[in-house]
């Protein structure tokens, strides 16, 4: 859990959303973050990926860390599958790695529809993969704000504990966020490797999160799609 105490704020870090660089502000900020080990110690100075909001907690606000759904998905898939992390992305082997991540997509939002809990092999890698796809969805609680990962430094400037802050003032942090070559970082762009196949299933699962944030729902190719195509994309899926 990352929270202020000060502020009276969680703050929620799923995955893939530029977390880490969130991270080394917030913590110069105030916001304690803990994970509990096995052995159930605390152990802090690490910014957590759980999304909860303790019941002693429940008046605090949330503010949320987000990116493009077809962008973090292919994150994950990329960061954190056997497959997407032994792939090497090259113009050659573009085709391959589409089919390959339109199985991944295909296999692991069939887990999340279904709920399977258990199985062996590869199945416990998709299992594994339903609780990083599943637990940002929003279902019990809608945040009150938004971090865009892709407007980074213009959403945490809206944060009043962040503006009125001397690390805000000071030019630290815009400096540091403009300047951090990692928070962009990519070999290619997630709008190279979506098909609308592979694009309505992302679409389907994470409907909220595109209109919650303003994320445009065609985003996943470059291609300019005309208004039947669009209406065709979002009537399949309605």
């Amino acid at each position: 859990m990352n929270i202020s105490f000060e502020h009276k704020i969680i703050w929620w870090a799923p995955e893939r959303c530029a977390t880490k660089a969130t991270a080394h502000i917030f913590q110069q900020l105030g916001f304690e973050s803990y994970y509990t080990t096995i052995d159930n110690k605390q152990i802090p100075d690490y910014h957590s990926h759980s999304i909860v909001i303790p019941e002693e907690y429940s008046d605090y606000k949330v503010i949320c860390s987000i990116r493009n759904p077809y962008d973090r998905v292919l994150g994950l898939f990329k960061t954190m599958t056997n497959v997407g992390k032994s792939m090497v992305y090259t113009k050659d082997t573009h085709d391959n790695f589409m089919v390959n991540y339109e199985n991944f997509l295909n296999e692991v939002f069939v887990f999340v529809k279904i709920k399977e809990t258990n199985g062996f092999g590869e199945k416990l890698e998709k299992i594994f993969m339903k609780d990083f796809i599943a637990k940002y969805s929003f279902e019990d609680k809608i945040p009150d704000y938004f971090i865009r990962s892709e407007n980074l430094l213009e959403d945490i400037s809206k944060l009043e504990f962040v503006n009125d802050s001397g690390l805000w003032k000071s030019g630290y942090i815009q400096e540091y966020l403009t300047n951090n070559k990692y928070i962009n970082l990519r070999p290619y762009k997630f709008d190279t490797v979506y098909t609308n196949k592979s694009a309505k299933l992302v679409f389907e699962y994470y409907k909220k999160h595109f209109f919650l944030c303003g994320y445009n729902p065609f985003s996943f190719t470059k291609d300019e799609l005309n208004n039947e195509e669009k209406m065709r994309f979002i009537h399949d899926i309605f």
